[in-house]
């Protein structure tokens, strides 16, 4: 049993690490291999991982290596969570739309345009390349804009053994886990829509709907949170108030758009601005920690649901046993509202043998509409990564709800182009 992270410096990986610990019998004997191109934060993460794999007195080879063939050769679980241009060029994504009066987004908007087209290209190397040298290995996938990725893999490689993921679902799982006092993991979601646009319109517990309890308890705290700042906390309780159904936290910068861009303009510095801070002090512990004989994490990179959600879906088709997740794979009319052939986001069963979609109720129609709208300009925008168009880059932001008509679109997609032309040979 060979894993492979992909990306495996990221500040992300001890976590997942720690995740994949919870079930390490099923790896006895098995490698652990990281690859990235920071060498140096790749020796670091390296280090602190073999200390982890030590502390739970697993039975896992750690290695690490610059050489993506070798890291993909022979492996049977590979994760993908590669950032092409690092958090500055996250940061670019998010400040040249805002100079605009645009909200630019890891994931959404003009922002996550720009990243899909620098993250799509080197995504469909690796499948490539996993299906020369591991053609038996199953791609799990963290990069982002996910849902963008998955719609590209899906596309150039309609076969290949590709599960695409989001902790937004499973974050949504954790709290409400939580909120019943009962462990997460008994919680269920139906959930239709596509990655960072869509709605939970059932939440199980033990395959007992709990939904109009959660409604109950939205109706008496959405007024207090209409008070409170909007955040992704008070956002997802104002929309399931209004909507009657459990929003992806991220539909908030669709129906609060006026207010969340003026939030933006005010901040002093973007998202990624505040990541680049925060995750030099995360590799400090992480160095501080590494060298213990026994580390322990006291800071973490993200939210458990993330760590959680990868080690989970390997542990499910390593154990072959039939567990159910929201993923990110085509529809196949899971999803009613959107093209059957497109790539969706929904709940399924995933086990040794890969993944069965849980068909999904149909969204009310506004609701539909709104997501529809988003997914046509994603797939758009696919197309341009793709084929290096600019001309469908422009056509994909005008038709976004986060964009803009033109002249102003293209105006916006020329900058963020030029900005990231390195990583955009496609357009050249």
């Amino acid at each position: 049993m060979k894993l492979t992270i992909i990306g495996g410096a990221s500040a992300y990986t001890p976590d997942i690490v720690l995740g994949l610990l919870q079930n390490h019998n099923l790896y006895a004997g098995g490698e652990l291999c990281l690859h990235d191109i920071d060498a140096e934060n790749l020796r670091l993460i390296e280090r602190l991982a073999r200390g982890l794999v030590r502390a739970a007195k697993a039975d896992l080879r750690v290695t690490a290596t610059q050489d993506r063939a070798e890291a993909i050769s022979g492996a049977r679980f590979i994760l993908t969570q590669p950032r092409v241009g690092g958090l500055r060029h996250r940061a670019l994504d998010e400040r040249i739309p805002l100079k605009h009066g645009l909200i630019g987004q890891e994931t959404l908007g003009l922002g996550g345009f720009a990243f899909a087209w620098r993250t799509i290209p080197l995504m469909l190397e690796i499948v490539e390349e996993v299906q020369k040298l591991a053609p038996e290995a199953w791609i799990i996938n963290y990069a982002n804009p996910a849902g963008m990725v998955t719609e590209a893999v899906i596309r150039r490689f309609p076969d290949a053994r590709f599960i695409g993921l989001c902790d937004m679902p499973t974050g949504v799982q954790w709290t409400i886990g939580r909120l019943l006092r009962v462990d997460v993991h008994r919680v269920g979601l139906d959930y239709a829509g596509i990655n960072h646009a869509g709605w939970v319109t059932r939440v199980l517990l033990d395959d007992a709907d709990v939904t109009p309890r959660l409604r109950r308890w939205a109706a008496v705290l959405g007024p207090v949170a209409a008070l409170l700042p909007l955040g992704e906390e008070t956002g997802t309780v104002r929309l399931f108030r209004e909507h009657g159904m459990v929003p992806d936290p991220y539909l908030r910068y669709y129906y609060y758009k006026d207010r969340i861009l003026a939030q933006l303009r005010r901040a002093k510095q973007t998202r990624a601005e505040v990541l680049m801070e925060r995750l030099e002090r995360l590799y400090r512990h992480y160095a501080e920690v590494a060298g213990q004989e026994h580390p322990v994490l006291r800071e973490h990179r993200g939210h458990p649901a993330h760590s959680d959600l990868a080690s989970q879906v390997i542990a499910a088709m390593a154990a072959n046993r039939p567990t159910r997740f929201v993923i990110q794979q085509r529809g196949g009319g899971a999803v009613r509202h959107l093209p059957p052939d497109e790539a969706a986001q929904f709940p399924a069963i995933v086990d040794g043998s890969g993944w069965k979609p849980i068909p999904q109720p149909a969204l009310p129609h506004k609701e539909a509409e709104l997501i529809a709208r988003i997914k046509a300009s994603e797939t758009l925008n696919v197309r341009a990564a793709l084929e290096g168009d600019r001309s469908l880059a422009v056509q994909a932001a005008e038709l976004n709800p986060l964009g803009a008509p033109e002249p102003l679109a293209g105006k916006v997609v020329d900058e963020l182009l030029a900005a990231h032309r390195e990583y955009l040979p496609q357009f050249a």
